[in-house]
């Protein structure tokens, strides 16, 4: 059983909402922007803001690790939570 490792770039999410999922799915926070589960580890960046013409959205950078049999189902998860749609 080995880890696998994700990354993602969220932008447009605040990332408030991002910790409060974490900590909903059992996280436990441990330390700035790393947060622990069961079988899963996730570190969020700081925030930074992405220009769009005249409009600021925020970005975050989130690392998952997580064994390699949950991994792809985890990050399925998450990403269904947080799909939205533009326009």
């Amino acid at each position: 059983m080995g880890i696998k490792e994700y990354s993602l770039e969220m932008r447009g999410m605040p990332r408030r909402d991002l910790e409060e999922y974490f900590l909903s799915i059992g996280g436990e926070l441990k330390g700035k922007g790393r947060f622990l589960g069961p079988n899963w580890e996730v570190n969020l960046s700081d925030t930074w803001y992405c220009s769009l013409g005249k409009i600021q959205i925020p970005a975050t950078q989130l690392t998952f690790r997580v064994n390699e049999e949950d991994g792809d189902k985890f990050v399925w998860a998450f990403r269904l939570k947080f799909l939205s749609a533009g326009g």
